[in-house]
């Protein structure tokens, strides 16, 4: 029986407050395997896109059986900090709403997104500097898929001992001013929701 591996790399991040993936001529990232896994992906990302603090996960195995062949996909997924890319070649982002969510492929990512934005750690990589309390806020409920309300979603975050005050307005020119806070060092991570 023939054996056919394929990576398939989800790579996410945060463009004016919505989820983007990254893809290669509007398609999911698609990888022939011949070899190690976690190598061909470095390799790959190495050789075909400039992005810096890379950690994929491995999250799931799909497996579809014909006759005599067997192909294998391997989900790897990390979200990134759209600064930490340079994007060429053909590689893109497009909005997590602009694509087929019944995918199992992107069903498998949301899932794996719904587990890990709910560290503390995942969601400073994203926000590694200054950001308003009402952008997160939007990325957990629609990940989620639950409404928060804007104040116990503050007190939740500033009780967890997560965010800090930075005493400063944001310059939005559009819509009303917000505090800005930034995520504190710590060294355990914490599960914010």
């Amino acid at each position: 029986m023939k054996v056919v591996v394929k990576n398939i790399i989800n790579i996410f991040t945060i463009i004016d407050g919505k989820i983007n993936l990254l893809v290669k001529d509007n398609n999911i990232i698609e990888i022939d395997c011949l070899d190690q896994l976690d190598l061909i992906n470095n390799d790959y990302i190495k050789d075909n896109i400039d992005i810096k603090d890379l950690n994929l996960k491995q999250c799931y195995t799909f497996s579809k059986k014909e006759k005599d062949k067997l192909e294998l996909k391997v989900l790897y997924i990390d979200i990134i900090n759209i600064d930490s890319i340079k994007l060429s070649n053909g590689f893109d982002f497009i909005e997590l709403d602009k694509l087929d969510k019944e995918n199992d492929y992107i069903k498998a990512s949301i899932e794996f997104l719904k587990k890990e934005l709910v560290l503390n750690s995942t969601i400073k990589k994203l926000y590694p500097n200054e950001f308003v309390l009402p952008e997160i806020q939007k990325i957990y409920e629609y990940l989620l898929d639950k409404k928060y309300d804007r104040r116990n979603f503050r007190k939740k975050l500033i009780k967890l001992d997560v965010i800090e005050d930075l005493d400063k307005i944001s310059s939005n020119k559009t819509g009303r001013p917000a505090k800005l806070y930034r995520f504190k060092e710590i060294k355990t991570d914490k599960i914010l929701f």
